[in-house]
């Protein structure tokens, strides 16, 4: 045989035997071993062409694979694998792989590949008839671990995704059933490139409009215009309505630290102003307030509030965003950063590398993607 390492010819030495490992067992057999002078490399060929040089079948990596994204490498070893499946495999070798089968598929969509092959969604349409698509897209913090086992600076993640919810229901459920996602620690461009690619896939292009709704973080409304664009007619962006809340209960604090219920109301009247008038309208009422005897504190924490709102009137008109039946908060983002990354990756004493973080952060994204997206990895990729 030829080197596949150097391409010069490999000799044939003898047949050794392993054990593979196995669903409900392990197999032996024995298989041809050829050793090359050149580069001193040993081969065996027949464990190349059946995808087990790590000894393991596909179906194997896949159960060991699901075990690690839905619990702890240990809990995933010595309980859920042995008792599901019959493997006795070590928390090592469950690290082991799930991260390799993971950081196989962060690589893949590095590259652009997409996990299943182009299929349209029928886009939901909004009170004016119109067929809308969502895009968002969210960082949220994983603990990491230093080189010598110590801690280290947080790093974080990157979720974005495309979804489709439904028009929402009389009891005001908005159930959510397409929905696919992307994570890892990477730049905003690249996992721009990566949304792109799952919009391609769903075909983001037949929708007469795509909303993003983000918080208000620097570079976001750039990223998902790029992931989008050329494949949409119109877009509008959203500013998620429950982050804005949030500023304006903070100075609300601040400006009445004294009663909680006076400081609690005034924060829910400017709230209603916001999503029944819109965020001009409570810009306006922030403005007029007499501050003239304020605390340093208030002042700057106005100043914060109110330039807050200024940068992102364009995209607070809420009263617009509701008549047209648009959602207007980002639970779905936020949802995702908690189930596909806080879910796993955020666990009591769990420390990360970056390589493992990007890793399982995708393999995670994979396993909540709607629309059968694990299934179909297992039958076309082989990690």
């Amino acid at each position: 045989m030829t080197c596949p390492d150097c391409k010069e010819s490999a000799k044939f030495m003898d047949y050794r035997e392993t054990t593979l490992t196995c669903l409900f067992g392990g197999v032996r057999y024995g298989r041809a071993y050829y050793y090359c002078a050149h580069c001193h490399q040993g081969h065996f060929p027949t464990d190349h062409e059946l995808g087990v040089e790590d000894r393991k079948t596909h179906a194997t990596k896949e159960v060991i694979s699901l075990a690690a994204v839905t619990d702890d490498f240990k809990e995933a070893a010595e309980k859920v694998l042995a008792k599901l499946s019959g493997l006795r495999v070590s928390k090592s070798t469950v690290h082991r792989t799930a991260e390799a089968v993971g950081d196989a598929l962060a690589q893949a969509r590095k590259a652009g590949e997409t996990i299943e092959p182009k299929k349209p969604w029928e886009w939901h349409r909004d009170a004016r008839g119109k067929r809308v698509a969502y895009t968002s897209l969210d960082a949220t913090g994983v603990p990491q671990q230093g080189p010598h086992h110590e801690k280290a600076e947080g790093k974080m993640p990157w979720v974005g995704c495309v979804f489709n919810p439904e028009p929402t229901h009389e009891d005001g459920h908005r159930p959510l059933k397409n929905a696919r996602y992307v994570s890892g620690l990477m730049s905003l461009p690249e996992i721009g490139f990566q949304i792109r690619k799952e919009c391609e896939a769903v075909s983001v292009k037949d929708a007469d409009l795509v909303i993003a709704i983000t918080d208000g973080g620097a570079g976001l409304e750039d990223c998902l215009l790029e992931a989008v664009r050329g494949q949409m007619k119109e877009i509008q962006y959203i500013l998620d309505f429950f982050h804005v809340s949030e500023h304006v209960h903070g100075f609300a604090k601040v400006l009445l630290p004294g009663d909680e219920d006076v400081r609690r109301r005034r924060a829910e009247d400017w709230c209603h102003t916001l999503k029944h008038q819109g965020g001009q309208v409570l810009l306006g009422e922030l403005e007029s307030l007499d501050l003239a005897e304020a605390r340093p504190d208030m002042i700057e924490s106005h100043r914060q509030l109110t330039n807050y709102l200024r940068n992102n009137l364009h995209r607070t008109d809420y009263p617009t965003y509701i008549k047209n039946g648009w959602q207007i908060g980002s639970g779905v983002i936020e949802s995702a950063c908690k189930s596909v990354v806080a879910g796993r990756l955020k666990g009591p004493g769990m420390r990360w590398r970056p390589y493992g973080t990007t890793a399982m952060c995708q393999l995670r994204a994979l396993y909540k993607s709607t629309g059968k997206l694990w299934d179909q990895y297992w039958r076309t990729q082989v990690p």
